[in-house]
């Protein structure tokens, strides 16, 4: 399929879906009853079709979200299309060619309004769908060979929306824990999610098993912090404390054990032994 036809493709894809119907998640729902004192959906309909209403712009943006149900939609061509950087634009063009508009449910109920998706909203759209990002060939591979076909698009998505290039170590990484983690694990999708943020913060230069190895130890020391500020406030009051100098906690031990555990699955399933 050449280029131009990948665009065209996408365009269709995403202004079918819009059509279908968007209904705002629970953090868009917050935004709305805090910044609009709990509107009705016929106040919705008048605040987003106001051209005066200064704070529309944000709410339009936060509503055009890309969900993980579209983008689970769109995985299978956006990998096929192999898109660069600058063909975001060209499906833009695209897609505002066609004028296109949502149909808004209201979360209380009651007929959906139509809503018509202005260039900047659209313009974030498409930029958050990451198309140009391109998994590595061996991360795909090792997907394909290890897991079973409805988990397969979650987690593409799952590393195409990850904030570092998957290539190099962190895609050898990535690879590893495909094989060696059993797919059929409840928590797979959630070790996943540690996996990911871990290769987003690791910082360059370490190698990646170090890196994992020192996470370890960062939440043991926590937990040992944790239990050495239960001792002392069985002693004293948490004023007195903070009179005293001694710093006071804002972590949750019980999130460091759960942390551990995590490491320790995943580096047994990577190496064969805990770190």
């Amino acid at each position: 399929m050449q280029p131009r036809n990948n665009c065209e493709r996408l365009a269709r894809h995403i202004t079918a879906f819009l059509a279908k119907g968007i209904r705002p998640d629970p953090e868009v729902r917050h935004f709305i009853d805090s910044t609009f004192a709990h509107p009705s959906g016929h106040e919705l309909e008048t605040i987003l079709k106001d051209p005066d209403n200064c704070e529309k712009d944000a709410l339009l943006e936060l509503i055009f979200f890309p969900g993980q149900d579209l983008q689970i939609d769109l995985e299978d061509l956006i990998e096929k299309g192999h898109f660069q950087q600058d063909e975001e634009v060209v499906v833009l063009g695209l897609l505002m060619k066609q004028n296109p508009q949502a149909s808004l449910y209201y979360p209380e109920g009651g007929p959906p309004f139509q809503v018509a998706i202005p260039g900047h909203a659209a313009r974030q759209f498409i930029s958050r769908l990451n198309i140009h990002k391109q998994i590595s060939r061996r991360v795909l591979e090792a997907i394909r060979k290890n897991l079973p076909p409805d988990l397969q698009a979650p987690v593409k998505v799952m590393i195409r929306n990850a904030r570092f290039a998957c290539r190099d170590s962190k895609a050898a990484f990535l690879e590893a824990f495909m094989g060696g983690m059993p797919f059929m694990r409840d928590d797979f999708l959630q070790h996943l999610e540690f996996v990911l943020h871990f290769l987003e913060t690791s910082p360059d230069g370490i190698p990646l098993e170090e890196s994992l190895a020192h996470q370890k130890q960062h939440h043991q020391k926590n937990i040992m912090r944790a239990e050495q500020f239960e001792r002392q406030r069985k002693n004293r009051n948490v004023e007195t404390m903070i009179m005293q100098g001694i710093r006071i906690l804002h972590f949750d031990p019980r999130d460091d054990m759960q942390k551990i555990a995590m490491i320790d699955t995943v580096s047994i399933a990577m190496y064969g032994k805990t770190l």
